[in-house]
């Protein structure tokens, strides 16, 4: 900012309006900027609130953080998630403190409403679903399991924690 636009405040002034004027260079923006809404015969309409271009709506974004410790040799579920609204599982991840060696079978991790599963083979340290989208209702006790046992390993997935990135309906 040029030192002309600086005008300091004098320390005897205890209220201060500020103007909003644009006398530094500076224009007004060539459109309205506030924040509108609007209700008529066609139904609502209202402006949005947007944080580094993505809008915020009522379905934000979350994570749910499970912790499976120990060797994963046998099967067992580690959690239960009981929806009390829709959600979409975005992205499934698994990071072990352990990476697997030398397995004839790998781990495999579960994230399911007992219908549509959601697998994580645990062949290194990161491990990825990738990008998906995996609808789970309202109601839905969703599991976050070992589905498969770890065997033949010469050095066994251990100390697993999971991310389920989701988003509500």
């Amino acid at each position: 900012m040029p030192a002309s636009c600086v005008i300091p405040i004098p320390p005897s002034v205890t209220t201060y309006v500020d103007t909003f004027s644009f006398t530094c260079g500076s224009s007004p923006p060539s459109f309205n900027t506030a924040f509108t809404a609007g209700i008529n015969s066609g139904g609502l309409s209202a402006g949005t609130v947007t944080i580094n271009g993505e809008s915020v709506t009522a379905s934000p974004r979350a994570e749910q953080n499970i912790f499976l410790p120990g060797a994963l040799t046998t099967t067992w579920t580690a959690a239960t998630w009981t929806l009390d609204k829709a959600v979409t599982v975005t992205r499934v991840q698994a990071q072990a403190k352990t990476a697997p060696a030398g397995c004839a079978t790998n781990a495999v991790v579960r994230v399911t409403d007992g219908t549509t599963p959601v697998n994580v083979t645990v062949s290194a340290t990161a491990n990825d679903s990738g990008a998906i989208t995996q609808n789970y209702a309202t109601g839905a006790a969703v599991t976050i399991a070992v589905q498969t046992a770890a065997a033949g390993c010469t050095t066994s997935p251990a100390d697993v924690n999971v991310i389920v990135q989701y988003r509500m309906q």
